[in-house]
């Protein structure tokens, strides 16, 4: 459903992704959440989200020498995008954070904070989105490898034949569009959880694809760094920030775009400072409070739910047998592909066998104004025994 609000000034919750290359301060900038302060003047308390296993423990010694109470850090290693937006929601619901064990199970024992109280986020850091994105597109590729399994035995692929139709998956055109659909789910996340955040990413080539004279295409640089990983990350965060090393080997940070104001658009800075970010929520400290939640998949799904209802006005029935018949139409498309696939592994003999089977069973031997599945069940059976 959608939610709305008279216009009025909100408390406004800094929103920052921050890439680059190894060794450029992506790491040091986040964590310099640890220096600010609450409206109470109490420090920041920081969940971060570790993928990179070890990116901050180098710099926890330097913390603590400066002031910080490492007690207000509490860090989670994870390499699981689910794991992560688990961890999330727990902040966004005031949840209880237990202690881990080396299982990685919860221990009774509940995460205290500096002040001995049950650890409350301020601030989320997750510091390592790309190899989120990684082990994303693994997941999916394990899965592409099961569906083809099915697609193997269907088509009553043996011995290498098999083997090869598995571990030669990948990921598939929709699977991308599942991929960029998690990214943009993973930073909704963050800024439906009514907590200051940065997300870190590494960088890569800006490539687009571009037609040859011989009709060919390549894929060309255009010159551009880019985070890698999950597509479009910048697009709903309100601060980007390119980190770099200049030729004097100076850290420096490319502001590409502050909706905060803090910084203009398109500025570098040397040795730059998260810091600088503190006078957000101070000036917005009495502000009213709005969080926008995240609703991405239960938009898909009303989504959905519209086109159904669109579909039923086409038709012009929208009795229970229609509805069947919508729901089922995904089911129907995809038993005639597997049909139109085990046709084309048969060979002509095979063929002109498998159409006096079907005949002799009382089958059709033409599926494409077949709309009864356990019709076509029966065809996929018969087709698959050669």
């Amino acid at each position: 459903m959608a939610t709305a609000r008279i216009g009025s000034k909100t408390q406004s919750r800094l929103s920052m992704l921050i890439y680059g290359e190894q060794f450029t301060g992506k790491s040091t900038m986040a964590m310099q959440f640890a220096y600010f302060k609450r409206t109470d003047g109490k420090p920041f308390r920081i969940l971060y989200i570790d993928p990179e296993s070890g990116s901050i423990d180098d710099y926890l010694p330097e913390l603590e020498e400066n002031g910080v109470d490492l007690r207000n850090i509490y860090i989670v290693y994870t390499q699981s995008l689910g794991e992560v937006r688990e961890y999330i929601n727990k902040a966004k619901n005031n949840e209880n954070f237990y202690e881990l064990d080396e299982e990685g199970n919860e221990t009774e024992n509940v995460v205290l904070d500096a002040d001995g109280e049950p650890f409350r986020v301020d601030a989320i850091v997750v510091d390592g989105t790309t190899v989120l994105n990684l082990t994303t597109k693994q997941g999916l590729i394990e899965f592409s490898k099961k569906r083809n399994a099915v697609k193997a035995k269907a088509k009553g692929l043996v011995g290498d034949e098999r083997l090869v139709k598995i571990e030669g998956a990948g990921l598939e055109f929709k699977d991308y569009n599942t991929v960029n659909f998690k990214g943009q789910d993973l930073i909704l996340d963050l800024m439906g959880c009514g907590k200051h955040f940065v997300v870190t990413a590494r960088e890569t080539d800006e490539k687009e694809t571009i037609k040859l004279e011989d009709g060919t295409t390549t894929s060309v640089s255009t010159g551009r760094r880019i985070p890698d990983g999950f597509k479009a990350l910048a697009y709903n965060v309100k601060t980007e920030i390119r980190m770099f090393r200049n030729e004097d080997g100076v850290v420096c940070a490319h502001i590409k775009k502050d909706r905060t104001h803090v910084h203009e658009d398109n500025v570098t800075i040397e040795d730059p400072s998260l810091i600088d970010w503190q006078v957000v929520i101070d000036k917005t400290a009495n502000n009213t409070a709005f969080v926008v939640k995240n609703d991405l998949s239960k938009s898909v799904a009303i989504e959905q739910d519209i086109y159904k209802k669109e579909a039923l006005k086409i038709i012009g029935d929208d009795d229970t047998e229609t509805n069947n018949e919508i729901e089922n139409a995904n089911d129907l498309d995809e038993i005639k592909a597997n049909i139109k696939s085990l046709q084309s592994s048969l060979n002509p003999v095979q063929k002109s066998e498998a159409k006096k089977k079907l005949a002799d069973a009382g089958l059709p031997t033409a599926f494409k104004t077949v709309t009864d599945i356990e019709v076509l069940k029966k065809v996929v059976e018969i087709l698959s025994s050669f």
